[in-house]
């Protein structure tokens, strides 16, 4: 069971470049079965499309993880986290330092927070989960474009990536490269 989750998150994975390459993004070059380099428009740098496997034994995911490859945001000691706000329906975005007293961090994510644009573009896209690594490039992991996979009962089931959500994946890290920016 372990090796069909992983070549079915291949082809999800060409579904997912397909997606983003009609969104005006152009393939670069494929860094092995489960990642891809493309080059995002109107100038917005180099994407990072991958499918990350998380679980092991019984079950898991291979979720689609959107990252630029350029930094777009100061670097900080252990990066930040983010969460949604709202409970209905998504207002905003809220990061947070992944390590307290990390006082660099503590600013960025107060400037992202506040931040209108940066944080109605975020809304918009199905996020399981977003990040900023510790060297500031920032990470999207999306609900749809994966593959969930559970062993008892053997089911292996692709996620599609929903129509619109590769523009609004690019709006939302153009958003953030112009936070970086301020």
């Amino acid at each position: 069971m372990p090796n069909l989750p992983g070549a079915r998150a291949a082809r999800v994975l060409a579904d997912d470049v397909k997606a983003f390459e009609r969104a005006g993004c152009r393939l670069l070059e494929h860094r092995g079965d489960h990642e891809a380099v493309l080059a995002a428009p109107r100038n917005g740098g180099r994407i990072v499309v991958k499918l990350t496997r998380v679980g092991r034994f019984f079950g898991g995911n291979w979720g689609m993880e959107v990252s630029t490859e350029e930094a777009l945001l100061p670097e900080t000691t252990a990066g930040l986290a983010a969460r949604g706000r709202g409970v209905v329906r998504q207002q905003g975005v809220r990061f947070r330092p992944r390590r307290r007293g990390d006082a660099d961090a503590e600013r960025l994510a107060e400037v992202l927070s506040a931040d209108e644009n940066l944080g109605e573009a975020l809304g918009r896209v199905h996020f399981e989960r977003v990040w900023v690594r510790r060297d500031g490039r920032p990470v999207i992991r999306h609900l749809g474009g994966s593959v969930v996979w559970v062993l008892f009962p053997p089911i292996v089931r692709a996620t599609p990536l929903p129509p619109g959500q590769p523009e609004e994946i690019l709006r939302a890290l153009d958003a953030l490269r112009a936070a970086g920016r301020t």
